[in-house]
C-alpha cells in the first residue's frame, strides 16, 4: 500500500497498534490478583460468580440441598459452577485454580449444622449461611461484590 504525500510522491505508511487486548487484560489481572494457588478473579469478570462444591453427591440429602441451591441461583441470574463427584481435596484445589470469587460448600457436616459454608476466594471472609436463607444471602453477596465495580 502506498499513499501520495503533499509533493505527489508515493510513500509507504508506517503504522502501529498498541491496543490492550483481552489476552493482555487477563494476564494483567492475574498478575495483580493471585496467590500461590491461582488467580483471584474480580466478581465483575469472573468466569463464574459462585462455585457450589457438593462434597457428597451420593448422599441424597446433601445432593438435594446443593442441587436446589444451584437451580435457585441459576433462575435468579447468578452464574454458578456446580462441582461434584470428585474428592474434596481435588475439588478445593480446582476451585482455587479456577479463581471463582465465592465458594459454597455443601457437605454432610454443613447440613447437620443446618447451613452451607461460604468463603471468598481471597480468603478474607468465611462463614455459614442457614440453608433456608442461603440463596438470598449468596445473591446479596454477589451483588455486594459487583457493586465495588459499579456493575
Amino acid at each position: 500500500m502506498t499513499y501520495l504525500d503533499k509533493n505527489g510522491e508515493a510513500q509507504y505508511p508506517i503504522m502501529g497498534c498498541y491496543g490492550i487486548g483481552v489476552g493482555r487484560l487477563v494476564a494483567s489481572i492475574c498478575e495483580e490478583s493471585h496467590d500461590d494457588y491461582g488467580p483471584i478473579w474480580p466478581m465483575s469478570i469472573a468466569p463464574w460468580q459462585v462455585q457450589i462444591c457438593n462434597l457428597r453427591a451420593t448422599d441424597e440429602h446433601v445432593n438435594e440441598i446443593a442441587t436446589a441451591l444451584y437451580e435457585t441461583l441459576q433462575s435468579r441470574g447468578v452464574e454458578v459452577l456446580y462441582d461434584r463427584d470428585i474428592r474434596a481435596g481435588a475439588m478445593f484445589a480446582d476451585a482455587d485454580l479456577f479463581g471463582i470469587p465465592l465458594r459454597i460448600v455443601v457437605s454432610p457436616k454443613t447440613c447437620e449444622r443446618g447451613a452451607v459454608e461460604y468463603s471468598l476466594r481471597d480468603k478474607s471472609e468465611k462463614g455459614d449461611y442457614p440453608i433456608e436463607q442461603a440463596a438470598d444471602r449468596i445473591e446479596e453477596k454477589v451483588k455486594e461484590m459487583l457493586a465495588v465495580y459499579n456493575v
